[in-house]
């Protein structure tokens, strides 16, 4: 790979040969500011990134910025929904900002205590917020609250199942949860591990912790454990495709994993800046990698496939 470049003249990362079954870079974008926060609309293919200056920046399947804007103060987390019409977050540590999908600002609130987690429904009728007090609050597209539940431990991740009315959660300390959109509890599991990340296949059937030195943890809709992927190094990002077909990993080292399903290992490697986020293709075809400085890159491994 030494010497080669991409179709714009760029030269490729040196990180992007690594070991394996290396993969081919799409696109790379850059942002003002250092990246903070990533997400993307599954249906539509758009990211959504946050970076330390305050710009929120919506860019296509291409690589291609279509919308950007600032808010005040800097977003702190993020969530979109899975067609891509409304997003909203985490401002400073009490307000959370609503967008549509031009990144238009709908609504602000200001919730009574620190906001640790927000989702956003796959439609983008609800949103859940978790907050530091253990109390996770749960609004229509109105801003209305419709429900909320109390956990003994405050969720630092949330997600909603993109097929049936369910909130999952995460704790960084012990616990994973799933509940109703009435807040009523359904499951509740106690993880001895810290967690990093909390992501979930597309119709909730499958969990996945970033779990640090106990690398990634499974777990089934009913929150039941079904088995773990360890690789050297502390795991605290995950990512996973629609059906799971594969995962992108990242660890505290700055090393990065594309795994299939069943734990075989298709490529790995080191970057040399910090690792804010990964996501996985629905499609399971390829990935993004979002770094503090270097920005936003997306891999392809549908060619060699």
């Amino acid at each position: 790979m030494s010497g080669s470049a991409q179709p714009d003249g760029r030269k490729l990362p040196a990180w992007l040969a690594g070991r394996g079954l290396t993969p081919r870079l799409k696109w790379s974008a850059g942002i003002d500011g250092s990246l903070t926060g990533l997400c993307r609309a599954r249906e539509s293919g758009d990211l959504i990134a946050t970076d330390s200056t305050g710009g929120l920046t919506r860019i296509n399947s291409l690589g291609r910025t279509i919308s950007l804007v600032r808010s005040s103060p800097p977003a702190v987390a993020i969530s979109w929904s899975d067609d891509g019409s409304h997003g909203a977050i985490i401002a400073g540590e009490h307000q959370v900002f609503r967008f549509d999908r031009s990144l238009k600002l709908l609504h602000r609130m200001s919730l009574p205590d620190v906001c640790l987690a927000i989702a956003v429904a796959p439609f983008g009728h609800h949103i859940a917020v978790s907050l530091a007090n253990g109390t996770t609050l749960i609004f229509n597209e109105r801003d209305r609250k419709i429900a909320q539940f109390e956990s003994y431990r405050p969720l630092s991740f949330l997600s909603f199942c993109a097929t049936e009315p369910l909130l999952f959660g995460a704790a960084e300390h012990g616990l994973i949860c799933c509940h109703h959109f009435t807040g009523a509890p359904v499951w509740q599991q106690t993880d001895w591990a810290n967690v990093g990340a909390l992501q979930l296949t597309g119709e909730g059937d499958l969990l996945y912790t970033a779990s640090f030195t106990h690398g990634v943890q499974a777990f089934n809709g009913d929150g039941e454990s079904v088995g773990s992927y360890v690789v050297d190094g502390t795991v605290n990002r995950v990512g996973v495709s629609y059906e799971p077909d594969h995962l992108i990993l990242s660890t505290v080292e700055q090393g990065l994993y594309w795994l299939e399903a069943d734990g075989n290992i298709q490529w790995h490697t080191t970057v040399s800046d910090k690792i804010v986020d990964v996501l996985c293709d629905p499609l399971g075809e390829g990935c993004v990698i979002g770094l503090d400085e270097q920005g936003i890159f997306q891999l392809d491994w549908q060619a060699q496939s």
